[in-house]
């Protein structure tokens, strides 16, 4: 009986390793153009090499180079800690789609194929966690690790584990690894060819359903939404500008050549609108520096649009609707953010609590650094400026008018309720500023002073 079991075991073991090899050959021969494409965004994305190259414990102990497409920046004075949780400032912009894809992971095709690895086996581990294992390791090392395995399915997005504010280390050691051992454990007691045929399953499953979960969408909802904003509003543009640029009198060929391009100039567009950031930055400070992010975007795109329609050998297609597109789709992509902006700042619940209202002391540019910072503080309104200057006076600056001095921080705080005196003058006198300082006391009114921190 032992015999017949430990026989079964030797078969299941080649099967598992004939199995290994054929479906490694076959998947690097499918995905080499994969490979291709990734490595290119990779050297666009951040310099550095493309494969991030890393010593792990394999099958009896046996240390070997483990491969993996680099998702990390490439800095070589800076390591930082050997585990990687949520958010992890070290994590390139397309490291982050990698990683969340599993797509990093495909390199480890060659390991399977060289017979560090395995499709189906324990979790690959460092060699300072391997230190940890005690005796369980004996058993865990007695197989090799796995691209998938019990770990893999039950931990699909382990970085998202950790609390925040704790030393991930630390955490690891404490919580994580425990957990791992006794499933890979598990695992290695009760392992069989159709058993990892059955995890294998599972791993493109939770793969899949775990590449967006609810914790990712809730964090990122506001750029979720912005980029399927775009998309539509790209639609919209292109066919307003085939609409506008042929006086609205559109030709059966016409309708074909819509259907034929629109998914190319979608796809085309919102690649290039994300590869140039704007879904990386929070509506609230939509700014002139996103503006210039549109303008790279769309511009990307429009010139891309020509070039393919021109390699193509396309010359049915209006190389005018590509440049009425630009104008429209840049005004759609910026008004509409700069209305969200709006919105978000002055729409806000009837429940907030009253604002502090401020006078700031200073209509120049300290003064408008400081009339941004109250606006996103959120906490404090500004309602007019005063200045000494008595050029700017009953003028505005920014919106807000300019209406008197420093002797008339007395009236203008009774006449407008003002509880605060904000002085954003730089480099300002130590006199002055006492002076200021001693009419605030006299219309008992809170005095503060804007500065820049060192």
């Amino acid at each position: 009986m032992l015999c017949f079991v430990f026989v079964g075991k030797k078969w299941g073991e080649i099967l598992k390793r004939v199995f290994d090899i054929v479906v490694a050959l076959l998947g690097l021969i499918l995905l080499s153009p994969c490979f291709g494409l990734v490595a290119v965004l990779i050297k666009l994305d951040s310099r550095g090499p493309v494969l991030f190259r890393h010593v792990r414990i394999g099958r009896g102990g046996r240390p070997f180079e483990m491969l993996k497409f680099r998702t990390m920046m490439e800095v070589g004075h800076w390591v930082g800690p050997s585990l990687s949780r949520a958010n992890d400032p070290r994590v390139t912009r397309f490291g982050a789609v990698l990683r969340r894809l599993k797509i990093n992971e495909f390199p480890q095709l060659i390991n399977v194929l060289k017979g560090d690895m395995s499709f189906v086996g324990s979790r690959l581990e460092v060699s300072e966690f391997v230190e940890l294992y005690g005796e369980k390791g004996k058993d865990i090392l007695s197989v090799r690790p796995g691209i998938v395995g019990a770990c893999q399915v039950r931990m699909r997005n382990e970085e998202e584990l950790y609390p925040e504010g704790v030393d991930p280390r630390e955490y690891y050691v404490e919580h994580i690894l425990p957990k791992k051992l006794e499933i890979d454990l598990e695992y290695v007691r009760d392992r069989s060819f159709l058993r990892d045929l059955g995890y294998l399953v599972q791993g493109i499953g939770v793969t899949i359903s775990g590449a967006i979960t609810r914790r990712h969408v809730f964090e990122n909802a506001e750029q979720i939404t912005l980029f399927f904003c775009d998309a539509f509003l790209c639609v919209v543009s292109y066919l307003l500008a085939y609409f506008l640029r042929m006086e609205g009198q559109l030709r059966p060929i016409d309708e074909q050549i819509i259907i034929n391009t629109i998914p190319y100039v979608v796809v085309g567009r919102t690649v290039l609108l994300t590869y140039f950031g704007l879904y990386g930055s929070l509506i609230r400070f939509f700014s002139l520096y996103e503006v210039a992010k549109v303008v790279k975007g769309v511009t990307a795109g429009s010139l891309t649009m020509v070039l393919l329609t021109f390699l193509i050998g396309d010359r049915t297609h209006s190389r005018a609707v590509f440049a009425i597109d630009w104008f429209v789709l840049m005004f759609f992509l910026v008004s509409y953010r700069v209305l969200f902006k709006i919105a978000r700042q002055y729409l806000r619940p009837q429940t907030e609590e009253k604002k502090r209202k401020v006078l700031i002391y200073g209509a120049q540019n300290m003064g408008d650094l400081a009339l941004r910072y109250l606006r996103m503080e959120g906490t404090r309104k500004a309602v007019a400026f005063i200045d000494d200057d008595p050029r700017k006076m009953r003028k505005r600056f920014q919106g807000l008018k300019i209406l008197g001095n420093r002797y008339d921080i007395e009236a203008l705080t009774r006449l407008y309720q003002v509880e605060e005196i904000l002085v954003a003058v730089q480099n300002v006198d130590s006199e002055d500023l006492q002076h200021i300082r001693s009419l605030c006391e006299q219309a008992n009114v809170k005095c503060e002073v804007f500065a820049l921190a060192n």
